[in-house]
This record gives C-alpha cells, sequence and structure tokens, in this order.
C-alpha cells in the first residue's frame, strides 16, 4: 500500500467505517448512517498518501514530514551521529498527510524503535520520553537522522524499511497515526532552508541545503 493512494494503516479503521455505513443505510438508520459517513471520510482523509516527486538535487534534503516547523537548534548526538548537529523539529497535526518520506536517497544503517509516553507533540521534551522510532541513513558517507516521536493522540508508529534497505530520495518510509512529530538531524556542512512557524511538506520542501566548500559553517 505504499505505493497507493491511501496508507494500508488505515484500512482497518477505513473497512470497518465503511461496512457499518453501508449496514445503517440498509437498514434506513440515518443518523448512525451519517456518523459512520463522516468517520470514514476523516479516516480516508487522515491516511492519504499522495503521489509526490522529489526535486532532483544531490546538495538539498527535503522535508520528511508534513507539518509546522516547531524547533530550528543545535544540539548533542553521541549514540547514532558524532556529536553536535543541527536538528530540525516538525510538528504534525491531525490535519497533515502523516506518511514520512526520506530526505535523501541512502542504505538504511539503523532501526531502532523505543517505547515511551504520549506527552503532546508540541513540548519540547517529547524528544527524550515519548515513544519514538530512529531511522539513520548513509548518503555517500553523509548520516542523517530521523526520528518519529508519537504524541497525545499518535498512538501508533509504523516503520516501512529496515537496515540494509537502499531508498530513494522522496520514498515514503513510515506513519504516525493521528498527530505528532518528526525530527530531523542534518550532516555537518548543511544549513536549514526553513524558518521557524514555516509550513512544510514530505518529499517536497527543500529542508536544508549543503554549503558550498571554502564556505564556513557551525554545523
Amino acid at each position: 500500500m505504499r505505493g497507493s493512494l491511501i496508507a494500508r494503516e488505515g484500512l482497518r479503521f477505513i473497512v470497518p467505517s465503511f461496512l457499518l455505513f453501508a449496514l445503517f443505510a440498509m437498514l434506513r438508520y440515518p443518523t448512525l448512517s451519517l456518523i459512520c459517513f463522516l468517520f470514514l471520510v476523516f479516516f480516508v482523509f487522515f491516511f492519504r498518501n499522495p503521489k509526490r516527486t522529489a526535486i532532483d538535487e544531490p546538495d538539498a534534503l527535503l522535508c520528511p514530514a508534513d507539518g509546522r516547523v516547531m524547533e530550528i537548534r543545535d544540539v548533542i548526538d553521541r549514540e547514532f551521529l558524532d556529536g553536535e548537529r543541527k536538528r530540525i523539529a516538525i510538528f504534525m497535526s491531525p490535519l497533515d498527510v502523516h506518511v514520512n518520506r526520506a530526505p535523501c536517497a541512502g542504505r538504511v544503517v539503523t532501526v531502532q524503535h523505543r517505547d515511551g509516553g504520549f506527552a503532546a507533540a508540541f513540548k519540547k521534551e517529547t524528544d527524550q520520553v515519548n515513544e519514538r522510532n530512529f531511522i539513520l541513513l548513509d548518503n555517500n558517507k553523509e548520516r542523517v537522522l530521523i526520528v518519529q516521536i508519537a504524541g497525545f493522540l499518535a498512538r501508533r508508529i509504523t516503520c516501512w524499511v529496515k537496515p540494509g534497505d537502499e531508498i530513494q530520495k522522496g520514498q515514503p518510509v513510515g506513519i504516525i497515526s493521528f498527530g505528532s512529530r518528526v525530527d530531523i538531524y542534518l550532516p555537518k556542512g548543511y544549513e536549514p532552508m526553513v524558518d521557524l512557524q514555516e509550513r512544510v511538506r514530505a518529499g517536497i520542501t527543500v529542508v536544508a541545503r549543503k554549503k558550498p566548500e571554502g564556505v564556513r559553517t557551525l554545523s
């Protein structure tokens, strides 16, 4: 279902909603059928997976999620990376597309899922306490880290890739259900191309670009 217009994770919600809608419609229960129809429309809308074409620009990283940029800051990560990196956090509301996409082509080095809480995704400490999934990518020896973070409504993180997979730029790599957050840690030498509170789109918006050689950068 990754290549379809609806993420497969939505079928467990869409199919029952449709069957109940059809049943109540046949039994002539208009109120119940309308309620089920509204749920059906919501689930189809929420689990949509629109086709998108990534730009062919090797020195550009694409946004991994639809939503709003809630944080751009320097952080230290010595577990998956080698020290200080620039991190960009994106908050996804229930109205955003929740399919996450690869910011670059490359090989999946590591996938790690960690259990945790379900605090509101817009709180800054959620990257430490909430359920989350780490996807480390290697793009010509440049390592990019994506972190899928569950939120208050998001109770299920699904990852569609595994270590060793070769993926394409803009390829769907997973989904988080019902509102959440996605962080991207930039490789050294890249600078953000987005601003705080900016609306971004997965696989479309250029989130960072590599600085030309000879230009100094702090990250």
